[in-house]
């Protein structure tokens, strides 16, 4: 996590996030401007403002319970006393037992628009 006086940064890396082009190697994913990178700074951002954010995206849910179980993790990090080196676990876990595995029932064959960086768990349907 960064330091708390690391605003310009921040504000820096949103605009930086916003301004950058999709590649032709991005075009159906969800890389460059919706992607990963902009929903962590940008709540970053949003949470050393005192201001919440809202996550909508286009491609279902699969992007708004990523956001949710990261900043879920985070907010555990920083009001609760997780170590950060266990955040993408605590994270990792929120998602194989979340809400994130009830859409990925629901959506099973539906082309997923989520960056390679973050897979749909896995899915025993009954």
């Amino acid at each position: 996590m960064r330091p708390l006086n690391a605003l310009d940064e921040l504000y820096r890396l949103v605009a930086s996030f916003i301004r950058s082009k999709r590649t032709a190697a991005c075009a159906n994913t969800a890389c460059s401007a919706s992607g990963v990178g902009l929903l962590s700074v940008s709540s970053e951002l949003c949470t050393r403002l005192g201001a919440c954010h809202i996550l909508m995206c286009s491609s279902g849910v699969h992007r708004c319970t990523l956001s949710v179980t990261l900043e879920q993790a985070i907010i555990l990090a920083r009001s609760h006393g997780l170590p950060p080196r266990y955040i993408m676990q605590a994270t990792d876990v929120m998602r194989k037992q979340g809400a994130r595995v009830q859409n990925t029932a629901k959506n099973l064959g539906v082309r997923d628009r989520t960056p390679q960086s973050y897979p749909p768990p896995v899915v025993e349907v009954q």
